[in-house]
């Protein structure tokens, strides 16, 4: 009989904890699935009381943002150039950076690095009218790398504090050896340490490109219309005669997919960065 009532409050155990991550993962996942839901369903059908649930699904909303007329193809190609170029020209200041802090002897390092943390803590829109002043004052207004060079108030630090994180796991000893053979720091950084933390630089930047990817704050006051990027298109669906909530959905899922689908090319990479050296022997 114990045996049994054993068993009985181990399947118990094991069925709350089912209930329990089916229950978060609706939470999660809901949103996402009623957003796609919202794209393919007939617009008249979004908020009707009581909810309907079964309906004819059409593309009619993706037709409108990609096709015609289609200003949202245009934007989605915006946004991939703003993204990509932030995290290129993130890195090469980044990852130099987050090796002198890790590895030098620097006066006031502390310092630095709650300055790094000061910045990511700050609100974009902060920075708006200082950014907008400066940029439109050198005539950079309107254009891709007034953009990608802003959002570096952002990628910069956090890559700073990541990738410091995983240079700080690599054991001093083997740049020492290289050091005692005649290798310059720069030759150690670029040919032992970097293949080394490869996990984390990719990780760092599948991280600064959702970050760009994401920003909505930058795009709005520094873009012009050619140059405006997805976050910024979805706005101009809330419009004074009515929000137009399929495009929206539209728009949001289309979003969706390029963070999506690096993350899932990736995903190898994620797992090996995030548990870099966690064991230690």
């Amino acid at each position: 009989m114990p045996g049994r009532g054993g068993r009985r409050h181990t399947s118990f155990n094991t069925a709350l904890t089912y209930a329990a991550g089916l229950l978060f993962l609706a939470i999660f996942v809901g949103p996402i699935l009623w957003f796609i839901a919202l794209a393919i369903r007939p617009a008249e059908t979004a908020f009707t009381m009581p909810p309907q649930l079964t309906f004819e699904p059409n593309l009619d909303a993706f037709r409108h943002i990609l096709v015609e007329p289609g200003t949202n193809a245009r934007q989605l190609v915006n946004s991939l150039i703003v993204a990509i170029g932030a995290v290129l020209l993130n890195l090469p200041f980044s990852v130099p950076a987050a090796y002198a802090l890790s590895r030098f002897k620097l006066r006031g390092k502390k310092n630095i690095m709650l300055w790094y943390l000061g910045l990511l803590m700050a609100p974009p829109v902060a920075f708006l009218i200082p950014y907008f002043i400066l940029i439109t004052r050198i005539g950079l207004q309107g254009s891709y790398f007034s953009m990608i060079l802003v959002l570096q108030t952002l990628t910069i630090p956090f890559s700073v504090w990541l990738m410091k994180s995983f240079i700080d796991e690599v054991p001093v000893e083997l740049e020492e050896a290289a050091r005692v053979d005649g290798a310059r720091w720069y030759t150690i950084m670029l040919r032992i340490t970097l293949p080394i933390v490869r996990p984390g630089i990719i990780v760092t930047s599948m991280f600064a490109f959702v970050f760009a990817w994401n920003n909505a704050a930058f795009p709005l006051v520094l873009s012009s219309r050619s140059t405006a990027t997805l976050p910024i298109g979805t706005l101009g669906y809330f419009a004074t005669s009515g929000v137009t909530w399929n495009y929206i959905a539209a728009a949001a899922v289309l979003a969706m997919i390029p963070p999506m689908i690096i993350f899932l090319v990736f995903d190898r990479y994620v797992v090996r960065g995030l548990t870099f050296g966690s064991v230690k022997g």
